[in-house]
């Protein structure tokens, strides 16, 4: 038996055991079977309010800035809140839906799944440029809709410059160093006879120790820019060049032939707002409606960058949403506690 007399000062397993089922029910509350089935309406209604009414998605990368500032750690990255009602409910984790009563408008910023089945980020945020049927070209920094040019509404005309190009920009090219010095290995495909190659592994061998236990990834743009201070500026070049050989190839919205600029029925052509950094419908093609999680319509964090997309804080369910919820729950939680102390006071007397 591992348990010892309470003489010899050890805790005993069973002790452990019910210190934990004690810590337990303070969160979850009695072990009865009407517990049990509350608990299971409870997580039903959050899964069932997540998957098909709102929701909230932290911006995972720069592809939307300035609209939205990519980062995730909480006080930095934007956190949006996205209305799944919208289009039809879907089934939670699937991207198929059970039925279909809205479409998206040109201009919105919607929630979506990755057509790319390994995509490095598998839930994406863009802007609908190209609607289901139509013709989309791009050309001279505008988007051109069946040979007209569309003009973006009046906040984004001086935002929205779409390009046929694609580069990395200083924040990514740091970026991509300090990963590269990370692992401090040659790259096959660089031609390792080369001066400028060797001005790379030479600054990467250098940087290793400094980063080699690093989340290069959670870095914020100040932080790599310091790191990479005194990095020869060669390397960088090396690396942009390096992308440019590898980078996607953008056809769709910018070659000619109609399967790059015809739009299927019931599919959408997604841009991010900072064109030249983003990885786009350009590169992957057009998103099928099932595909949509919903459309983006606040800010809600951080607090300092709230936006209000649709309007909607200014409609009475809006409002509703907004301070009527909060306010509900903390009455609710405010009666609990007038209850028990009711309780307390009938147990004495």
């Amino acid at each position: 038996m591992a348990d010892k007399h309470p003489s010899d000062g050890a805790i005993r397993p069973s002790s452990i055991a019910r210190l934990l089922a004690a810590g337990i029910q303070t969160i979850t509350g009695p072990w009865t079977w009407r517990n049990l089935f509350s608990w299971i309406a409870i997580i039903t209604l959050v899964l069932f309010i997540k998957g098909c009414v709102v929701d909230q998605y932290t911006i995972p990368t720069g592809s939307m800035e300035p609209t939205l500032r990519g980062d995730p750690r909480f006080f930095r990255g934007d956190r949006v809140l996205v209305n799944k009602w919208l289009y039809g409910p879907r089934i939670p984790f699937t991207t198929r839906r059970l039925w279909k009563w809205g479409t998206p408008d040109r201009w919105d910023i919607v929630v979506f799944r990755a057509v790319e089945p390994d995509a490095a980020h598998p839930i994406l945020i863009k802007r609908i440029v190209g609607l289901p049927g139509e013709h989309v070209h791009i050309r001279d920094g505008q988007i051109l809709i069946n040979g007209d040019v569309v003009t973006p509404p009046a906040p984004l005309d001086d935002i929205l410059h779409y390009t046929n190009e694609f580069v990395l920009s200083a924040v990514e090219q740091q970026r991509q160093f300090l990963l590269l010095a990370q692992e401090n290995r040659s790259l096959p495909r660089l031609n390792p006879e080369n001066e400028d190659v060797n001005t790379l592994y030479v600054e990467m061998k250098r940087m290793h120790p400094v980063v080699q236990n690093m989340n290069i990834a959670a870095l914020p743009p100040a932080e790599l820019a310091s790191l990479c201070a005194d990095v020869h500026p060669v390397a960088f070049q090396v690396i942009q060049g390096l992308f440019t050989y590898l980078r996607p190839q953008m056809t769709y919205g910018v070659n000619d032939e109609p399967q790059y600029t015809n739009i299927p029925e019931d599919h959408y052509f997604m841009l991010g707002d900072n064109s030249a950094h983003s990885l786009d419908g350009r590169m992957y093609g057009w998103v099928p409606h099932n595909h949509l999680y919903g459309r983006a319509f606040a800010v809600w964090w951080p607090w300092t960058r709230r936006q209000d997309f649709t309007g909607f804080s200014y409609t009475w369910w809006g409002k509703s949403l907004l301070y009527g919820i909060p306010i509900l729950i903390l009455l609710i939680e405010g009666l609990l506690v007038f209850r028990d102390i009711l309780r307390k006071k009938q147990k004495v007397c």
